[in-house]
């Protein structure tokens, strides 16, 4: 077809006008998942209004006729005119007419657009000039969906989240630890941070087993048996 263009590469054209996170399954494959996806996502920087987003899209997309803006919920075209409003109630549009279907979110599920510039900066950048988000924002993006797969990527970032965590959480500063325990928080990690250096690290960790054994979590209940209190 004439004009044709693969999604990925549409994304390539954004990355060079604007700041682009990978979301979605191909963001799960990046961070190491082998799964196949059907579309792909990415976030797009928010800008000033839902009115600049908009036109930025449609001047990347306007050499394509053929690609197609669709409001998700609906399955209906989107007229040029209408998309501002469309992203400003719905959060994002997806785009039909590539070799995959294209989810551009300028409001992700369950991230504000105020907190792009936090997930930037942890993120890690790919060579399409995209970035991908750590573990922890890529994770948040997948509560509440309800779907089966999500629910097997929440296990896999859980995962691997908690296996970074214990490798890095006994060696690192006191302000380090504080922070990886205030972002992600199992019963491993929690148990890991009774063998941190400092007293509060540790008692920090020893309250968070005592708060999940409370919410009746079993693990943590064995670890506060097994455990000594971590004070002195």
């Amino acid at each position: 077809m004439e004009n044709q263009i693969a999604a990925s590469e549409l994304i390539e054209r954004f990355a060079l006008r604007t700041r682009v996170l990978v979301l979605g399954g191909v963001a799960v494959i990046s961070h190491g998942m082998s799964r196949n996806t059907y579309d792909a996502d990415v976030w797009i920087e928010p800008g000033e209004n839902a009115e600049s987003w908009a036109n930025l899209v449609l001047t990347i997309i306007g050499g394509f006729p053929q690609v197609v803006p669709v409001r998700l919920a609906l399955w209906t075209p989107i007229a040029p005119s209408d998309l501002s409003e469309v992203v400003e109630n719905d959060g994002m549009v997806r785009l039909m007419g590539l070799d995959r279907p294209l989810d551009l979110f300028r409001r992700p599920n369950e991230l504000e657009m105020d907190e792009f510039n936090e997930v930037w900066d942890r993120g890690r950048i790919l060579e399409d000039g995209t970035r991908l988000p750590d573990l922890i924002d890529l994770l948040v993006t997948k509560q509440r969906t309800g779907r089966q797969k999500d629910m097997t990527d929440i296990l896999f970032l859980e995962l691997k989240a908690e296996s970074e965590y214990l490798a890095e959480l006994p060696g690192a500063s006191e302000a380090r630890a504080k922070e990886m325990l205030d972002r992600f928080l199992t019963p491993n990690i929690a148990k890991a941070a009774l063998a941190h250096p400092s007293f509060e690290i540790r008692k920090l960790g020893y309250g968070y087993l005592q708060e999940l054994a409370g919410d009746g979590d079993p693990y943590a209940a064995d670890y506060l048996r097994e455990e000594p209190v971590p004070y002195g």
